[in-house]
């Protein structure tokens, strides 16, 4: 599961990378009239990836900024407890989001929704999204089982 995670990483930042050349290249040619035919529909969907791929790493290696306000007001206890509540919650919303993107990107494959100006397919960036859930799902499950560790160290 961690190879995967950190191949997913690697992919979010190949995503953000394409994302900016896209955008670059795209201003640059249109300083000749000539752009880039569905440059708004690429960097859409690398977007959307760039943010699903990281999510499970980013939870990972606990690079979440915690709630400061909440952890100061609480004791070593009331920390373990609040931080139990916060993984707990989490596991419930990203299990919904995980069945809901699944079941879009299903939709979407049996629709033959596409791209407005490529033309090309949709249906797997939710399912995309939809496994970058479950791999936050399994990692919060893995800080359940041990508070205070990351799953990778950064």
């Amino acid at each position: 599961m961690r190879r995967i995670i950190i191949v997913f990483a690697y992919i979010a930042g190949g995503a953000i990378i394409l994302m900016m050349v896209i955008t670059v290249a795209d201003v640059v040619l249109r300083l000749f009239n000539i752009g880039i035919t569905g440059a708004y529909d690429l960097v859409r969907a690398c977007g959307a990836i760039g943010v699903a791929c990281a999510l499970p790493y980013l939870t990972a290696v606990k690079g979440h900024i915690a709630i400061e306000f909440f952890y100061h007001k609480f004791g070593k206890t009331g920390r373990v407890v609040l931080d139990t509540v916060f993984r707990f919650s989490s596991l419930v919303i990203f299990g919904l989001l995980t069945f809901y993107t699944l079941r879009n990107g299903i939709s979407l494959y049996k629709s033959g929704e596409v791209f407005a100006n490529l033309g090309l397919p949709v249906f797997w960036i939710p399912i995309i999204i939809s496994l970058n859930c479950l791999l936050m799902m399994v990692v919060f499950i893995y800080h359940l089982v041990h508070p205070g560790k990351e799953y990778i160290k950064p």
